[in-house]
């Protein structure tokens, strides 16, 4: 197919999806079910509390601090094991009609730090539910839940959804042929190595003989970081900058959890090891064979 009408095409298409899409994300929003969050929330609490072995205090009042964030207190201090709380809340949630990314933060009521928090996600969100296992002491914590996007009727017309999809589809095609030069140049990257390992960066993948370890956006940034300094110590706040540009709790533990899971991945090289370097943060050591 010549360039042209590649172009043509292209442009076609890009013009569908954008009239398609505008007219979708505009119909109109339906109502939030604010009660039956409360409901909800209210169960949360309730099973919470007997699940601490508590069976006769109060879940205080569901109160709502925005259109989509919600506040749970209750009478007396409680423990709580993250596991059950993440599965209580799933399931409780799975009852209203709401199918919304959220995230959950419990927090300490005195000083309203954060002990513990999770996010809930589908395939455009990620989904983080760190910490599982560690059991978090009596004390008194308030809960918020807080949605993540709002409700849109997508699915009202499954016309525009079609063409939409169609003209996407379209795009991608035109995209590709486009691409076919590009994606030979990446191929073609040198890799940086690693112990035994090759790290393609363009690719997101780690080489090992003839094993191929995807690696998702995230961890291919953090790695390149370890990479460009090895065996020196980077900090926590340098990690969260350049990676989440951020440095907050939730952010912070989720360093961790894709920290740990670099190391899974470069497991099979001992002479490689993600160190934990306390009160700094990480470093990437790599040993030289005498």
């Amino acid at each position: 197919m010549k360039r042209n009408v590649l172009i043509v095409v292209g442009l076609i298409a890009s013009s569908v999806f954008l009239i398609s899409a505008g007219s979708i994300i505009t119909q109109p929003q339906s109502k939030f079910p604010e009660k039956e969050i409360a409901i909800a929330l209210r169960n949360v609490g309730h099973r919470l509390l007997l699940h601490a072995g508590d069976s006769t205090s109060r879940v205080l009042p569901v109160k709502q601090l925005d259109e989509s964030t919600y506040w749970l207190e209750f009478q007396s201090p409680f423990a709580f094991v993250p596991d059950s709380l993440v599965n209580i809340v799933q399931q409780s949630l799975k009852a209203t009609p709401v199918s919304l990314n959220y995230t959950v933060n419990v927090l300490e009521c005195t000083s309203r730090e954060i002990v513990y928090g999770f996010q809930i996600g589908d395939f455009k969100q990620t989904t983080l539910v760190p910490c599982l296992g560690r059991n978090q002491p009596e004390g008194c914590y308030t809960i918020t839940l807080s949605f993540l996007q709002p409700t849109y009727s997508v699915w009202q017309n499954k016309y525009l959804f079609v063409l939409a999809a169609v003209s996407l589809m379209l795009m991608g095609f035109v995209g590709r042929a486009f691409s076919k030069k590009k994606i030979k140049a990446v191929s073609e990257t040198p890799a940086i190595q690693i112990g035994q390992y090759e790290f393609y960066e363009a690719s997101r993948t780690l080489k090992l003989g003839k094993i191929t370890i995807d690696l998702s956006d995230k961890e291919s940034q953090l790695l390149k970081l370890f990479a460009a300094q090895l065996n020196q110590p980077i900090t926590r706040e340098i990690l969260m900058k350049e990676v989440w540009q951020d440095n907050g709790a939730l952010i912070s533990r989720s360093l961790d959890v894709f920290v740990s899971r670099l190391r899974k991945k470069l497991k099979d090289d001992p002479a490689i090891q993600l160190m934990n370097v306390h009160g700094v943060g990480y470093k990437l050591v790599v040993s030289v064979s005498q």
